[in-house]
């Protein structure tokens, strides 16, 4: 009950969050009307691939950031830096980052990656840069997977390579990572974009106009269909299921355990009810031949639990007597049950613990935020991690508990509309 009635409030507020959130944007951008972004250092550049990082850091950078920018000078690659905020002493960045700049507080990370964009055409480094990867700081980056990383972001000849794609809304790159090859630095539709696009605060209308649009403009501007692909893709992810077992019941026990968002968890218990329903039949009933078996979930033996691919086989060979179980076709819809829940909204937020346990070197910021992650999913990623790594990321992620249940008013309605 008191379910619906904060629902209902919520859908009552609706009307009243979108104005407040549009006029605090709109506020916001009359107080940053003829300020202009202040470039603190600009060393000269060299030709080499340029790491674009927009950062939203006051007073200092988080220590990830450190490690991720010493990741990226190691591998020779030219660090520009745009911040939305004020370091207390941006002089002290010197022998880190190549050219930093700060801006007006206003555009969210898309305004960094303008400023930047416009810093490099307007000094025509476009012309000479091999590779640009542009990243920004909605993650919490693990050391040791960065160098590999990196290499093979930043080492391909993929035209556009994100991190991990995205099916929420539509299929788009994750914005908070994609590499540039030469032939789309200086493409002009590309620039056209930069140039043309117009800042705003507004959570949605950032997806729209920027995540959503940049990726129809990358799609546009690389040569072949080939040449706009991810790093850590469903194709990859499925691929690698399938032939390693051990990767496989790994995926089984780190799927994600937060029931407050509506994307498709998998489950062994989904695989175990449909290889029941679509092959077996009982052999005291004739009728079985003509109907699918429905399956009951008072059968007389006891509960049994599924951890992993060989305990699947188990239920259905020991429990069921089952002897004639094709592992393979067990294994395919394994495999097709968990590339589903890959498949499902943002790759990167359903699927923290595996992309790590395959390379990838960050976890989003907003998993908790955002309900995606439970406390319980927290607790297995930050086991994959460095321990004063994990200690790092827990203190971001709790900093910003789930909206849903701790934001209240017209700041909860907003939320659940994706206002903010």
């Amino acid at each position: 009950m008191i379910g619906f009635v904060r629902k209902a409030l919520s859908i009552l507020l609706y009307p009243a969050a979108r104005v407040i959130v549009t006029a605090q944007s709109e506020l916001q951008r009359i107080r940053t009307v003829g300020k202009s972004p202040v470039v603190h250092f600009d060393e000269p550049y060299g030709g080499q691939p340029i790491m674009l990082l927009a950062l939203y850091q006051k007073g200092r950078l988080r220590p990830d950031l450190i490690r991720l920018i010493e990741a990226a000078r190691a591998q020779g690659l030219y660090v520009l830096g745009v911040n939305t905020l004020k370091l207390t002493h941006p002089e002290e960045l010197r022998d880190l980052v190549d050219c930093y700049i700060e801006r007006p507080n206003f555009g969210r990370d898309f305004g960094s990656y303008k400023t930047g964009f416009l810093h490099i055409f307007h000094r025509r480094w476009e012309g000479h840069c091999p590779r640009l990867l542009m990243l920004n700081d909605s993650v919490f980056y693990s050391e040791k997977r960065l160098p590999k990383f990196l290499n093979d972001m930043m080492a391909s000849d993929i035209e556009v390579l994100g991190s991990t794609e995205n099916f929420d809304i539509e299929h788009h790159m994750g914005s908070f990572c994609i590499a540039f090859g030469s032939v789309i630095l200086r493409h002009k539709l590309f620039r056209k974009y930069w140039n043309s696009y117009r800042l705003t605060d507004v959570r949605p209308i950032v997806i729209n106009r920027g995540e959503l649009k940049l990726s129809k403009v990358l799609k546009r501007c690389a040569t072949g269909p080939d040449q706009f692909a991810a790093l850590y893709g469903a194709a990859r992810y499925i691929q690698a299921i399938k032939t390693d077992l051990a990767l496989l019941d790994f995926a089984i026990a780190n799927v994600r355990t937060s029931k407050i968002f509506a994307w498709k968890r998998a489950s062994l218990k989904s695989v175990a009810v449909e290889f029941r329903d679509r092959y077996a039949m009982r052999k005291e009933d004739p009728s079985a031949f003509t109907k699918g078996v429905e399956v009951s979930s008072h059968e007389s033996f006891e509960e049994v639990y599924l951890a992993n691919f060989d305990s699947l086989q188990s239920y259905f060979k020991e429990v069921l007597k089952a002897d004639n179980i094709n592992e393979s076709d067990l294994r395919n819809m394994v495999v097709a049950e968990l590339g589903e829940g890959f498949l499902s909204g943002s790759q990167v937020h359903q699927n923290a613990c595996i992309l790590l346990e395959i390379g990838l070197p960050f976890i989003k910021n907003d998993g908790l935020y955002r309900g995606i992650f439970s406390l319980e999913d927290v607790n297995r990623i930050s086991a994959l991690i460095e321990p004063s790594e994990a200690v790092e990321l827990l203190s971001i992620l709790v900093s910003r508990p789930y909206g849903g249940r701790y934001l209240t008013g017209w700041k909860r309605a907003a939320f659940e509309a994706g206002l903010i």
